[in-house]
């Protein structure tokens, strides 16, 4: 685990960073859990609804070595999206995003959809796999975990 990490709330100076995040992390992560064809449809990026849901979201970004390194947003009890740069996978951020959005909210049992890719991590956080589900974006069928963490 790495031990430089600065964890802070989501400026919109951000915004390019954390999209290249996200899409580095579908292409170049997620590619070994999904196909050609579904990693096609998922790294795309609306600007104007992406630059509103980040604003809308508690936004937090993980700072490693003085760039951002990572990302999670939440709504309520959702947790939409949690990426990290491939670059830097296996060092802990994205574990201290999560558990630094769980000090801010002792009192909330979050949830979240995640990924084949992601799912590994959430069990690892103490989330359980509530369900097994298909969804559809873009076109493309994606299986998707609905996993819950209660409240301690």
């Amino acid at each position: 685990m790495t031990t430089d990490v600065h964890i802070r709330e989501y400026h919109p100076d951000d915004f390019d960073a954390l999209c290249e995040i996200f899409l580095r992390a579908i292409t170049e992560t997620a590619s070994r859990d999904y196909s050609p064809e579904q990693i096609a449809a998922w790294a795309q990026i609306d600007e104007i609804a992406w630059r509103q849901k980040l604003l809308q979201s508690e936004t937090l970004v993980a700072v490693c070595q003085q760039k951002v390194a990572g990302f999670i947003t939440v709504r309520h009890d959702y947790i939409d999206l949690l990426f990290v740069s491939p670059g830097v996978q296996r060092m802990g951020i994205a574990t201290r995003l999560l558990q630094n959005l769980e000090r801010r909210h002792p009192d909330t049992a979050f949830w979240v959809e995640a990924s084949i890719t992601a799912k590994p991590l959430f069990l690892e956080q103490g989330y359980q796999s509530v369900k097994e589900q298909q969804v559809e974006a873009r076109g493309m069928m994606f299986t998707n975990f609905v996993m819950r963490k209660a409240v301690m």
